[in-house]
Order: structure tokens, then C-alpha cells, then sequence
């Protein structure tokens, strides 16, 4: 199976022209990256297409994934989250491109830098902490909740849970979408971005869970940043594949279209790699697939002419 993240939904052009795609199976709406809409239109246009078009879509929600609300320009290094944190300072924070800063005060919900980031650090943007006793309160952010009523009054049943690390996160959000116990038609993807989530993953083969009520998906953008050694995370990703054969592996798929503006070695020796560990699904990341996608679709169709899937939709 082949997924492509949704771009900003007044992209209207490109997002029916990524849902129409052949090649394209589902796709997933990241409600990190904002609308022009409220939720619930946001949903309707979107829901309007795939259905037309006959393809699965899920709504990516972002959890425990820490984002940047507000960030004050200037010198003052001030930056207010999605969620109140506590971390014991000094510690870093780090930005997409793997620039980081060290976080000298934090305040609740706001953290206070020092360098200040090397590139532009906009509303929306993803950052991971390292640090010790780090905690992040709460799961769901207040834009999940709007998404999940909305979502609910739809009857929408597929679902993307950003940085899973336990059954508490599954379990609150089904106590939000009101559907009551798990498996009563939910379609869950559990993203693992952390070796805390890897932990969970290896425990949910004696949770009592039945597989096929969850798929684990593999995003390895976030992951990769928060595993020390770097190494490890490709144990991890062989692990999981074999816990659950239907996982899906995402971030860094054709990366080389952002850095060098074309497919490299190194990404057809990812794929490669991530086959013979035995992935069968995959999923592009919110950058390429908004500034990449015809590229990356091409790029696709050419490695299945070598190294073919056994069956679609697997």
C-alpha cells in the first residue's frame, strides 16, 4: 500500500490530483499543518474526494507530539508548545534539519533558548526534547479534540495516533470519539516515534490487544532524533515488522527530492532495505508529498518495475 500526506486543503488542485492517483492507495490529513476551513468542513472536502475516488483515508491526530503555538521573534528566544512540559534544564530542543538549542528556563508550557535557532522557526513546526526526566502533560491537544467531534458527527472510523507510548493514549482518545471500547469499528494506526513507544510495541503482544485492531506505524523522522544510538533504530524497525506484519513505515522516503532534487542511492537502498525487513506499506512524508509528489509518485512506479509488490493493497 502507497499513502500520501495531504497538503493544506485550499491546495485543491494538487490534493485531487494526489487522491485520484493510481498508484495512490490512501492518504492521511496531518492536522498539524492548519486549515483555511473549520474541522468539520475540512473533513467534508476532504471525504467528498476519497469517496469519489474510492480511496482510504485517515485523520492523522498529534497527541503527544510537541509543536511549537506561538514563537516570539527577535532576540528573546521565546517559544510557548502545544503542552505544558517539565524537564530538567539544561536541555535541548531540537528543530526540523536537526538544529537544536539549549532550553535554559521552562515555564509551564513555554521553554526559553539559548542559541537561538539557526533557521526561521515558524507556528506548527514539530521539535523533540532531550533531557532528562522529561514529562509532557496530557495527551490530546485541544485542535484533536475539534478534529475528533468533528470526525465523530461524520461517521469517520480511521484513525492516526502521533507519538503512541502506551494504551492510555489509545484509550483516551476512543473516550473522545465516544465509540467505546476499542474495536467497535475503529481503525487505529499507532505511530511509534520514540524508543519509549518501541517499548509498548513490544509489550502488546501480551496485552490481551488482538492485532488486527491496531496498526503500528513506523515514523521515523521524530523516532530518529529521539534514539541514542542511532543504530538501535534499525533493530527497532526489523522488531516491529515482525510484531505486526501489516506495519507501515514513514519519513525519509525519497528524501533526496528535498536535499539534492532527486531520487538518490541512498533513498532506493531505504526502500530496499525496509522490503527485506518485510514492509509492505509506506507513506510519504508531509514535505514531499506537497512539493514532490509527481516525483516521488514516478520514483515509486519505478522501483515497483524491479522489486514488485506480491499483491496491492496488502
Amino acid at each position: 500500500m502507497f499513502i500520501s500526506t495531504l497538503p493544506p486543503i485550499h491546495m485543491e488542485g494538487l490534493m485531487e490530483e494526489m487522491i485520484a492517483h493510481s498508484l495512490v492507495d490512501g492518504v492521511r490529513y496531518n492536522i498539524g499543518g492548519y486549515s483555511a476551513y473549520k474541522p468539520k468542513e475540512t473533513l467534508e472536502r476532504i471525504l467528498g474526494l476519497t469517496e469519489e475516488y474510492k480511496k482510504k483515508f485517515w485523520l492523522d491526530l498529534k497527541g503527544r507530539q510537541l509543536r511549537i503555538s506561538r514563537w516570539t521573534m527577535g532576540s528573546l528566544g521565546k517559544a510557548t508548545l502545544n503542552h505544558k512540559i517539565q524537564v530538567d534544564t539544561p536541555a535541548r530542543v531540537y528543530f526540523r534539519g536537526n538544529d537544536w538549542s539549549e532550553i535554559k528556563v521552562v515555564n509551564g508550557d513555554t521553554i526559553f533558548v539559548d542559541p537561538l535557532p539557526k533557521n526561521a522557526v515558524g507556528e506548527g513546526q514539530a521539535i523533540n526534547i532531550h533531557g532528562d526526566n522529561l514529562k509532557i502533560f496530557g495527551y490530546l491537544t485541544d485542535d484533536d479534540r475539534e478534529y475528533i467531534d468533528a470526525a465523530a458527527k461524520l461517521g469517520m472510523h480511521s484513525f492516526m495516533l502521533s507519538f503512541v507510548e502506551g494504551l492510555e493514549d489509545a484509550e483516551e482518545f476512543e473516550q473522545a470519539l465516544g465509540y467505546g471500547y476499542r474495536g467497535m469499528g475503529v481503525d487505529e494506526v499507532f505511530k511509534i516515534e520514540s524508543p519509549k513507544g518501541m517499548e509498548f510495541v513490544r509489550q502488546l503482544g501480551s496485552s490481551g490487544i488482538p492485532s488486527e485492531l491496531y496498526t503500528l506505524m513506523a515514523a521515523r523522522d521524530d523516532w530518529f532524533t529521539n534514539t541514542i544510538p542511532r543504530p538501535q533504530i534499525l533493530k527497532d524497525l526489523e522488531d516491529m515488522v515482525k510484531i505486526d506484519p501489516k506495519a507501515i513505515v514513514a519519513s525519509h522516503i525519497f528524501g533526496g527530492l528535498e536535499g539534492a532534487g532527486m531520487v538518490t542511492m541512498a533513498d532506493l537502498s531505504d526502500l530496499y532495505l525496509m522490503r527485506h525487513f518485510g514492509y509492505k506499506n509506506f507513506m510519504l512524508s508531509d514535505g514531499i508529498s506537497k512539493r514532490h509528489f509527481k516525483k516521488a509518485v514516478e520514483a515509486w512506479e519505478e522501483f515497483l518495475d524491479y522489486f514488485p509488490m506480491e499483491e496491492r493493497n496488502e
